[in-house]
């Protein structure tokens, strides 16, 4: 099961990653899929993006500083905590996400063309049913957009 799901994750990543060099979309997959939940829920913290993306801090962190040098996010401090950071999308970030969503979502949709819609449900059923035990609870309620989630 941990093979498939890395498996189909690489030849995904693979697939957007070819149409971002094909539209010059300077981001990695990685550095996109991290500006979804902060295009959805601007002002969240650096600490709950860690949550939303199943990530380490220090692996976030990365992600962040190389978004906000591109100029698609900021951080800004809280006035309580100097220590926690809120990111807020950019309007270069904002359209990024708006102008590639409709042919990543095109994308995602050739590559499963072929496969039974019932079949594919049940697939994503059982997966989510696999991750849902694991998963923070309040992780992806906040922001939930199927058109996007999927």
């Amino acid at each position: 099961m941990g093979f498939l799901s890395w498996k189909l994750n690489r030849m995904m990543t693979n697939i957007l990653t070819s149409y971002f060099v094909e539209m010059e979309v300077d981001v990695t997959v990685e550095q996109w899929r991290a500006l979804i939940p902060i295009y959805k829920l601007d002002g969240m913290s650096q600490g709950l993006l860690c949550t939303h993306l199943s990530q380490e801090k220090t692996g976030v962190s990365r992600l962040v500083a190389a978004l906000e040098k591109r100029g698609l996010l900021t951080r800004k401090p809280s006035n309580e905590d100097r220590r926690v950071k809120f990111l807020h999308i950019t309007e270069k970030g904002r359209n990024l996400i708006e102008t590639s969503m409709e042919e990543v979502l095109k994308r995602h949709d050739e590559a499963v063309s072929h496969i039974d819609p019932e079949e594919l449900a049940i697939c994503k059923k059982v997966m989510w049913q696999l991750i849902e035990p694991i998963l923070d609870p309040g992780c992806f309620e906040e922001y939930s957009d199927p058109e996007i989630d999927r």
